[in-house]
């Protein structure tokens, strides 16, 4: 059940990226930013390598946001600092929205698990909901290799045929798809994390014309979706039900 609904004045979310470029720390939070930005929040943006010691005080929200890279990789040295980080946020009781990768991450930090997937998906795809109310069936963009099992304590409200796609813990929410794409978000993925020496295996996974056509011809109705999303997530982690309880 979600917390009771508070009063926030000024809020303010701690947004976690992996490894992007500065240029692109902005353009990879796609539609989410200025969902956020609506509400009246205050954005701070760190690399999943600076939260060492970061002071949680006055954060309303942590979103975590998506990686080219696997939880489950034992040669990246911030993944176990930064599964520590969203347990320091879990007992500080500040709600988490994780996308693609942050969900999985969250799962893990949580006591659930990630793996590769039997069914890597690309590209917008439906999703079955239990709880419409806060998933809707989409279709929202997909784009991921590896596949969660929630933690013990999650309710899973959305689903795919080989992974899950939605789950809660508290008022936490974990989102295997990525309701903030837009075509500089997409961009950012294929530049952003490629500034950092990886190879593009993405443009190999997908046809990539194709894709950013068809992100550029739904870029006005996945914009209204993230919106919708982020609005229906801040209700379910109680901290507030309409635009006024975020008013600067």
């Amino acid at each position: 059940m979600s917390p009771a609904a508070r009063v926030v004045v000024h809020p303010a979310v701690l947004v976690v990226v992996h490894d992007v470029a500065p240029r692109f720390r902005r353009p990879v939070l796609g539609s989410l930013l200025p969902a956020m930005l609506r509400r009246g929040f205050t954005v701070d943006i760190l690399e999943a390598r600076e939260l060492d010691g970061i002071d949680l005080a006055g954060t309303d929200l942590v979103c975590v946001t998506g990686s080219p890279d696997s939880v489950y990789d034992s040669s990246l040295d911030w993944v176990a600092p930064e599964r520590e980080f969203l347990q320091r946020v879990d007992a500080a009781g500040i709600p988490v929205l994780g996308v693609c990768f942050g969900a999985q991450i969250l799962a893990d930090a949580l006591g659930g698990s990630v793996a590769p997937s039997s069914g890597p998906e690309h590209g917008f795809t439906l999703v079955e909901t239990t709880r419409p109310e806060l998933i809707a069936p989409g279709p929202w963009m997909e784009s991921h290799h590896d596949t969660i099992t929630a933690p013990p304590t999650a309710e899973v409200i959305a689903r795919t045929e080989h992974n899950v796609q939605a789950f809660t813990v508290g008022a936490h929410l974990g989102v295997q798809f990525h309701p903030e794409i837009t075509p500089e978000c997409f961009l950012a993925w294929r530049e952003g994390f490629d500034r950092h020496g990886r190879d593009n295996s993405y443009d190999s996974e997908v046809d990539v014309p194709a894709m950013t056509a068809e992100i550029e011809s739904r870029a006005t109705a996945a914009a209204a979706d993230c919106d919708e999303l982020f609005e229906r997530f801040l209700r379910h982690a109680g901290l507030g039900s309409d635009h006024r309880s975020f008013a600067p």
